[in-house]
């Protein structure tokens, strides 16, 4: 009724408003992550997926890399499938390839994502977190439960292509 009043004249938007909420029914569970899925290609299991991008960039961008440098990439794999972050790395890998590929210019990136190799190898960012002694665990930690983001700077004026492409 205080709405039917403050919204004098209008009495149909109000009824309208109600009749719309009526139709509407959404639960939403707090605490959960709400996360897109990805698929990988040829039915491959997605984490296979994400382990043969990384070594196969990893491979491409440190050719001449050490077991330590193999031993951090398999770390770093080991922790973001055990707290179910595959699909995230791959979603993210996913529309950064889709500008590489494109044309479109894309950061080099910045933040702590900067700190994985895991990124690094799939051309995420281009920074090399070996190179600058960068720890992991700052960008992903089991310890932390807050979600890991990617710091992503795209051309300001192609942007919308990637918006669109992810959509």
């Amino acid at each position: 009724d205080e709405m039917r009043y403050a919204l004098r004249g209008y009495e149909y938007a109000v009824d309208n408003t109600r009749e719309v909420a009526d139709k509407c029914s959404v639960t939403i569970a707090f605490g959960e992550r709400h996360l897109p899925g990805f698929t990988a290609p040829d039915g491959m299991d997605n984490f296979d997926y994400l382990k043969k991008l990384s070594e196969d960039g990893l491979k491409r961008k440190m050719p001449k890399a050490d077991d330590g440098a193999r031993e951090r990439l398999n770390m770093e794999l080991e922790i973001i499938r055990n707290m179910d972050f595959t699909d995230y790395f791959l979603i993210v890998w996913d529309f950064v390839a889709f500008a590489h590929r494109n044309g479109i210019f894309v950061g080099p990136g910045r933040g702590s994502g900067a700190a994985s190799l895991v990124a690094y190898s799939l051309d995420i960012t281009d920074v090399d977190p070996l190179l600058y002694d960068l720890p992991f665990e700052r960008f992903l930690n089991p310890e932390r439960v807050s979600m890991p983001d990617f710091d992503i700077d795209f051309c300001i004026e192609r942007r919308q292509e990637v918006i669109d492409y992810v959509v």
